[in-house]
Formats: structure tokens, C-alpha cells, sequence
């Protein structure tokens, strides 16, 4: 039986049904990677909430936690897991189960082949086709390893996209504030935003400063980053190159959350849902 699985965006969990003939090498795929991540000479080192990628080989973050309540079904109620549809389901996540030990990967629009223009060789007529199978990639690296009640991630960037681990990261400080604010391709007032940043808008400004992925959405041409807002009904107002933050600290964190990429649209609903809750964006 496959010990396959992925995590959707809405936090369900499907079982992924694997032909016989693939499961050994899809978990040598899994195995070895975890290898990679982690191996008996890694440094096994307690995350204090610096927002950072480890680059040594020997080094990994850990964080003590619990797996959110649907995890339980495995391994104690396998047969009761949906198996996944990939015209209805979101994934987030797949993962590979083993003896207590989870192996996760992020799951990204780019593991997608279904909107892509695939050509297949096939042997018996010695010709190319396009290939119209709905199919997914698997990657020859994970993101995180959960065992013992410790996750274990060397990117945190990576494994934030797999589970909420906000409450973990430390808070930008006063000076990272008004740095952020101050940023040139950042119109707010900083006196207001200092005056009224909460805990949630400080983690976030953290994530956002040392994630780069402001730098990156305002890089983008003006179509596309209309279109990425408002695929997830996000309003954004840019001015001379320039994104302008509401006087009000819903909105701005909202507009954060959007650039830490925390929300995702409903594949059936189309509804806009913040990542790992069924909550209306």
C-alpha cells in the first residue's frame, strides 16, 4: 500500500493512490531526500524565530510541535482518507508517512502538468504526442521532516508554506518597522504605522522584509501584478512604481499577508481562503 499523501490548502488531507509498480522508487525518491536534509551528522538546532535559510550541510532548525488533529488519521484510519482528485483539490503539501516519520515537500502550481504543453515519446510508434494525463511532478527534495514531535527544516521561508508557523517567528522591531515603511518602493506613514503595527502586522513585516518576495512582486510588469491580486481579491494600489499602504492596520495586514503568499483561491468556490483555515479571505 502507497505512503503517500498531501496536505490541501483548506488542511484536509488525501491519500494519493499509487500504481504498485511505483511505490518502492516514489519512496527511495523520499527517503533519499530526507537523507539529504538530514543525516546523523546533522546538527539538530531549536529555531528562535530568525527568519533564515541554513546553507550549511550540517546544520537544521527544529521546532517542538504537534501535527494539526487530521494527521492522527494516519496511520489509525487510512482507509478513511480521501483518495485525491485533482479536479477538485488544492494540495499544498504531498508527504510520504513511514514509522512515525513524515516527509514533506512543498506543492506548487509550477509540480503541475495539466495547464502545461507536455510532448511524451512513445516507443511503440516512435513518434512524439502531446501528453493531455493529468499528472503531477515529485521532486527530488523535501522541505521538512516531522518526527518525535519535532519538525525539522533547514529553510524556514520553505516549510512556512506547509504549515502556519507565524507564532513562531519573532517580531520586527521598531527600527525594522520604519525600515520596512521607508522603503522606496513603500508609500505609508511610518509615525502611523509604528504608532499602530499590532503583533500579527511586526511578524509579518518580518517574514515579507527577509523573504524578499515585496522586492520580487514589485519587479513584476503592472498586468501581472494586477492579475496575481486580483485573482485572490486582493486590492493593491500602486502609484508611480510604487505600492501604497492603507492609514489602517486590517487592510495593511491584509495587503501583508498577500505578500507573505497566505492566501490562495478556491478551486471549486472560487472563494478566497487564508492558508490553513476554511475562514473568507
Amino acid at each position: 500500500m502507497s505512503q503517500l499523501y498531501s496536505l490541501l490548502k483548506n488542511g484536509e488531507l488525501r491519500y494519493v493512490d499509487l500504481a504498485f509498480g511505483i511505490i518502492d522508487e516514489t519512496r527511495g525518491l523520499f527517503v533519499n531526500a530526507a537523507n539529504d536534509l538530514m543525516n546523523d551528522e546533522t546538527e539538530r538546532i531549536e529555531f528562535e524565530g530568525q527568519y533564515i535559510i541554513r546553507d550549511s550541510d550540517n546544520e537544521i532548525s527544529y521546532i517542538e510541535m504537534e501535527l494539526p488533529e487530521v494527521f492522527n488519521d494516519i496511520p489509525n484510519n487510512q482507509q478513511g482518507i480521501t483518495t485525491l482528485d485533482m479536479d477538485n483539490d488544492s494540495i499544498k503539501s504531498i508527504f510520504w508517512y513511514e514509522e512515525g516519520t513524515f516527509l514533506f515537500q512543498v506543492f506548487s502550481s509550477g509540480n503541475l502538468l495539466e495547464n502545461k504543453y507536455v510532448v511524451r515519446f512513445f516507443q511503440e510508434q516512435h513518434n512524439y504526442t502531446k501528453m493531455t494525463d493529468k499528472a503531477f511532478i515529485i521532486n527530488n527534495k523535501i522541505q521538512a521532516i516531522y518526527k518525535e514531535g519535532r519538525l525539522f527544516f533547514k529553510s524556514f521561508p520553505s516549510v512556512s508554506k506547509i504549515f502556519d508557523l507565524t507564532g513562531k517567528m519573532l517580531e520586527a522591531t521598531n527600527e525594522e518597522v520604519s525600515e520596512f515603511g521607508n522603503k522606496d518602493n513603500i508609500i505609508i506613514d511610518t509615525t502611523w504605522l509604528l504608532a499602530n503595527a499590532n503583533t500579527k502586522t511586526r511578524r509579518l513585516i518580518k517574514m515579507v522584509k527577509e523573504s524578499g518576495t515585496l522586492d520580487t512582486f514589485m519587479s513584476m510588469d503592472s498586468r501581472k501584478r494586477k492579475k496575481i491580486a486580483n485573482s485572490v481579491n486582493i486590492e493593491i494600489n500602486i502609484v508611480d512604481g510604487n505600492l501604497v499602504l492603507p492609514s489602517n492596520v486590517v487592510k495593511v495586514n491584509k495587503v501583508l499577508e498577500f505578500l507573505n503568499e497566505d492566501v490562495y483561491k478556491g478551486l471549486i468556490t472560487s472563494h478566497v481562503f487564508k492558508t490553513n483555515s476554511k475562514r473568507l479571505g
